[in-house]
């Protein structure tokens, strides 16, 4: 798994990985027992703190998506699917918020919203 971090976001790097690995499992990118990068390799690669690195992981395991088994590395923890379910879940009321603000502001009624959806998901099932 390779991470893509934005040192411009708002977000901290921990987060952004945290962000970036929850969003891999739910996208199915990364399966239960998949390994994550090591700290080391990581911090490298992203030229950041090991520490920062450490954190996000530790986080991850607080969450259950990761276990780690010192000596081996940190894997995709085999009881995740429902937390990558309610990651999707949580993911697709961001943007759907982010769809109905931007909407308010052009002034957008709710049959034109749903006419938008509608067309850009037949497109999508015509590629």
């Amino acid at each position: 798994m390779i991470f893509d971090i934005d040192t411009t976001s708002s977000l901290p790097i921990y987060a952004q990985i945290v962000a970036q690995v929850k969003h891999a499992v739910a996208a199915g990118i990364v399966r239960a027992g998949d390994t994550l990068p090591s700290l080391r390799e990581t911090s490298s690669r992203l030229r950041v703190n090991p520490l920062t690195v450490s954190k996000a992981y530790r986080q991850l395991e607080a969450e259950g998506i990761v276990v780690t088994d010192h000596g081996r590395g940190t894997f995709i923890s085999a009881k995740l699917a429902d937390l990558g379910e309610e990651y999707r879940r949580k993911a697709l009321d961001k943007a759907a918020d982010r769809l109905l603000v931007e909407a308010y502001h052009l002034g957008a009624s709710a049959d034109e919203i749903r006419l938008a959806v509608e067309n850009r998901l037949r497109k999508m099932r015509d590629v």
